[in-house]
Parts: structure tokens; sequence; C-alpha cells
């Protein structure tokens, strides 16, 4: 006898939804495809992984009868998406075949055996620490968008790197990105309790797993988090994701900020430059986004030109003391650094017209992007 249960269509929605971005990766194995179900007497845990992370959830049901069988994640999502019912009954018959009732209506879907899905990864909780979901959410948020994408020359680009340090007896955790063009970094203080965890001298992030990480710091207020020798694990009362750590090296960014001064310091209008920014876009050329920054005196002139439809200038003022500057940098590195800071003004700090821009506010303590410069 196979299983029978009934759940809730948010419940059901909310634990396959959270499964797409795993479960929708094209793999070798088809079961990869499919999230598995085990029904136990008093709630279903449904399980995903594409065998660089891996999703397990604890989901409240109704149990007539327990068992095990994967199904595919995709069509549960499309069918708890699109039913009417806020309760579907899932009954499985012979063959591996279920039967699904939602209301009026009724569908058949074809599972697979679970003997051939990928076995869970174990993990060590003995050695994971509580932290704040706003906290890492926030360290996610503002390096996320400059991790490089896959296509990037040097692969451990494509993760983003976290580290942990004391300073006067206060704990922080760091977390850094780059696509080779520019440096993201976002340091937040921490509860004392985090001084226990145990990074990796590198412990390096894969691009997806910070995304899923993002998700999981959603709709609840602290979690536990643990870093093993191959992996990254998050635990929370009824959802557990496991990531897949990358190995390799990550370029000194310590050496770079060294070398970096505040001698010609621009303070800007947060706001204003965002705007500006967007509007000077509009006639960028696609591929590299070359802006034209101008600043004399109080006064910034941000040019673009387009070869198929023209050119776009616009003016504000800024506050600025230093010899006048031309330079040239990628409008959407500084819109996408800008769209994640917080308060009214930044600092841009430029050595010379041919040296990286470094972004800082007082308003956003612990952010620092780094932006290099382009040839005009």
């Amino acid at each position: 006898m196979g299983f029978y249960f009934n759940i809730g269509r948010e419940d059901l929605l909310r634990a396959v939804s959270a499964q797409q971005n795993i479960t929708g990766k094209k793999g070798t194995l088809a079961i990869l495809a499919n999230v598995l179900l085990e029904v136990k007497p008093d709630h279903l845990v449904v399980t995903g992984t594409d065998l660089d992370i891996g999703l397990k959830q604890i989901v409240p049901a109704e149990v007539m009868e327990t068992g095990t069988l994967t199904l595919p994640a995709k069509k549960l999502f499309e069918l708890a998406r699109e039913s009417g019912s806020t309760v579907i009954s899932f009954k499985e018959m012979d063959n591996n075949w279920v039967e699904i009732t939602a209301g009026p209506s009724c569908y058949r879907l074809a599972g697979m055996v679970a003997d051939e899905f990928p076995q869970f990864p174990a993990y060590d909780e003995s050695a994971m620490v509580e932290i704040d979901s706003a906290v890492m959410a926030d360290l996610v948020d503002k390096t996320v968008f400059s991790i490089a994408l896959d296509k990037e020359n040097m692969f451990t680009l494509t993760a983003a790197l976290l580290e942990k340090f004391k300073e006067n007896e206060e704990t922080f955790l760091k977390m850094i990105s780059s696509d080779g063009h520019r440096l993201t970094i976002m340091t937040r203080e921490v509860a004392a309790a985090v001084d226990n965890l145990q990074l990796k001298p590198l412990t390096l992030i894969p691009r997806r797993g910070i995304q899923e990480i993002r998700k999981f710091c959603e709709n609840r207020s602290s979690f536990l988090f643990g870093v093993e020798e191959k992996q990254a694990v998050l635990k929370s009362n009824e959802s557990l994701l496991v990531i897949r750590l990358m190995e390799g090296d990550f370029p000194d960014f310590q050496g770079l900020l060294n070398a970096l001064t505040r001698e010609n310091t621009i303070r800007i209008d947060r706001n204003r430059f965002l705007e500006s920014l967007k509007r000077i876009n509009l006639f960028t050329e696609d591929m590299f986004h070359a802006i034209r920054m101008e600043v004399n005196g109080t006064t910034m002139v941000l040019t673009s030109q387009n070869a198929d439809f023209g050119s776009a200038r616009d003016e504000f003022s800024v506050e600025y003391d230093g010899e006048p500057l031309v330079l040239g940098f990628n409008c959407r590195y500084f819109i996408e650094t800008l769209q994640v800071m917080e308060g009214d003004s930044i600092c841009a700090s430029i050595n010379t017209q041919e040296s990286p821009c470094m972004i800082t506010s007082d308003e956003d303590k612990g952010f620092l992007s780094v932006i290099m410069p382009m040839k005009l």
C-alpha cells in the first residue's frame, strides 16, 4: 500500500516553489528533476537536490498512509499554483502513479521510486551557531550583484568569500564578491556566539548557493549556520539547506584596498547620482555601458554616446575641492552599487584619472565598493 495524505495548498506551494531553482537545473540524472516525498505519520518531508545544493523541508500534512516516492518538482509546483482548492489530496496507486485530487480536479502523475534518489549529506549540528537572518540577508544583498557569472575565466569569482574576524572584542562577518571589474565588501557585527563558527581558510560559497541562502533568510528571524570541510549548512525548525563549497583561490583584494587612498574624495547625493546614471545609461553601448564622468569644482557632468541613437548629458552639483578629473566607467556598475546602498550621501574616492573608484557612505557602515576604470 502506498502513501495517502492531504496537504494544504499554501503549504505545498511554499515547499515546492522553494525547490524550483534547485530541481530546475538540467542534469544528467532524470530523478534530480523530482522531489523526494517522505510521508511520515504526522507530516511530509520534501527533499530536492542537484548534488551541489540540497533542501529538505518539513511540511504539515494529514496522513492516512505513510510511504516514499519521488514526483516531478515542476509539475507539482504548477499544479499547486493553479489549483483553486485549499486542500490537495495525494494517493499512491500501482506502478508509482499518484492520483492527486484538488476540489473537482483530478490528476494522475507518474512518479519514480526513491531508491535512485541521492542520499542527503550528513552534517554536524554541534558545530553550528545561531545567526540573525537580517544580518545574513544584508551581507548577501550588498554583495550578490557583483559575483561573476559562470562564463568568467577565473571560476572562483563565481563564488562569494565569507570571512570572520574579531576587533575590540567584537565579532564580525564579512562577505566579499568580485567579477574582476569591481569588488564589493560588506561587513556586519554579529552576536558573540558566532565567534564559535569555524570557517575554512577560504570559505567560497557559489553564486547559486548565495541566492538560496538569501531565500532561506526570509520569514524567519534566525537560524543555525555551520561550515564544514566541503559544505555550508543552514538549519531552522522546518528546513535544512546544504550547499557544496567551492575549492580554489580568491584574488588578493586586501592588496588592492591597501593601495587605495582617499586623496580625491567627491561627496555626492546618492539619489541624484543614481537618477542621473539611469538616464545616461539609456544612451550607452549595450556591451560596455561606458560613460564619461567629468568633475570640476563643485560640478559633475555625465555623458554617454550610442552609435545608433545619439548621446546624453546630465549635470549636477557635488562637494569636491581637488584637481579636475575626467574619468571613464561602466555605468551599470555604479547603478547596481548605489541601488543596494543606504543613506542620502556617498563618498567616491579617486586617486588619479586611471585609478579605481572607491565608494563608501558614512550612513552605510561596513559597505565598500571598488569599481575599475575604463579607457575612453
